[in-house]
């Protein structure tokens, strides 16, 4: 076993050192592509936003949208008719920043949401241009500016990775640490290489390229709507990317289960829509390469708990120093959220393996069919 368990530790190296590299190397390139792209005029944008409740960081995902530096701004803030709560929110949220528009929708038969919101007040809007953004994102004035830059550059869709801030549970600490350490490092990484994928956190979109090709009525019964919708507009020949700034998410408290089946669902939209990358989660993980290097240790005659100690270590001390120099959240308790996460991803990568005839949004049971 020594062959393959030293297969397995080098594989996990590099992967992480390899993403690492191209993760950081991200924003000096996108910056430059887009630098190169003709100025994009300041064309109207209508953001559109599908609130849903519970709703906690709305207060600060709308003051960072009044707050965006754009001329030409149409921000919308959407809920189904049958959300009161989600309409209190939007109410208050408008009470205080009066730009903001208000629209109660009645939402399209769709299982998803979130869909099923946007099929709804997409047609509302009044621009062509759309920027499609969650309730707990909040980003700087610049997001608009970037995201256009991208598009100049020739992408018809534009996105942008998602980074969690201001846990305040152990458990969010552990959600930051999946948002931070692995899924922005991989998404950053994936755009720097030409392998970019969307997150539903922020997407820039034409509404008639959007439509055309399908809008989301495919996408009603997944939870996966980013990845449908990405699919949608590259079978249309639109090209993808990440800009060089990423939004955040205010995380709060979080509850094991909020952040079980919150990853659980990402862990499946993976491994239906990037199977490879899914593939590669279990393989290149901290506890498969803890393994692999103890195994590799102890052949060598130096002991498997100094082997697996040590690359313990390796993958912690690497990735502090990548968030570190990223810039990106991390925490004096990213230690023991690191290893919360490390220890929960054999198990979601196995359930996520298994069918399921449901998931949970926002601690709500929902249907799926695929």
């Amino acid at each position: 076993m020594t062959p393959a368990s030293a297969a397995l530790w080098m594989l996990a190296v590099g992967w992480l050192f390899g993403t690492w590299g191209a993760a950081l190397l991200q924003p000096r390139k996108r910056s430059r592509r887009n630098g190169m792209a003709p100025s994009s005029p300041a064309v109207p944008v209508s953001v559109i936003v599908p609130v849903s409740s519970p709703a906690p960081a709305l207060p600060q995902c709308a003051a960072s949208l009044v707050a965006l530096d754009h001329p030409a701004l149409e921000i919308i803030l959407c809920c189904a008719d049958t959300d009161p709560a989600a309409a209190a929110a939007i109410e208050a949220a408008v009470q205080r920043h009066p730009a903001l528009q208000s629209r109660v929708v009645a939402p399209a038969a769709l299982n998803n949401p979130k869909s099923a919101l946007l099929a709804a007040a997409v047609p509302l809007a009044a621009h062509d241009l759309l920027l499609l953004s969650d309730d707990n994102v909040v980003s700087s004035p610049q997001r608009i500016a970037q995201h256009l830059a991208s598009r100049a550059a020739g992408h018809g869709l534009v996105s942008a990775c998602a980074l969690g801030e201001a846990a305040e549970s152990f458990w969010g600490k552990v959600d930051a640490a999946f948002m931070n350490g692995q899924f922005a490092r991989l998404q950053c990484a994936g755009d720097a290489v030409g392998l970019s994928f969307s997150t539903g956190k922020s997407m820039l979109v034409s509404r008639q390229d959007l439509l055309a090709s399908g809008g989301f009525a495919p996408s009603g019964d997944t939870m996966c709507e980013d990845a449908v919708v990405q699919h949608q507009l590259v079978q249309t020949g639109q090209r993808v990317a990440l800009t060089a700034e990423p939004v955040r998410q205010p995380i709060g408290r979080r509850s094991f289960g909020e952040v079980w089946h919150r990853h659980l669902r990402w862990a499946t939209c993976r491994r239906q829509f990037a199977p490879l990358l899914f593939g590669l989660e279990l393989v290149t993980s901290a506890p498969v390469a803890v393994l692999a290097g103890g195994a590799v240790a102890a052949a060598l005659g130096l002991g498997f708990l100094g082997g697996a100690a040590g690359t313990a270590t390796l993958f912690l001390g690497a990735e502090w120093i990548f968030l570190r120099l990223a810039g990106w959240p991390a925490g004096q308790a990213f230690p023991l959220a690191w290893a919360g996460r490390e220890l929960l991803v054999p198990a979601l990568w196995l359930v996520a393996l298994l069918p399921r005839r449901r998931t949970y949004w926002r601690n709500r049971p929902l249907p799926l069919r695929r």
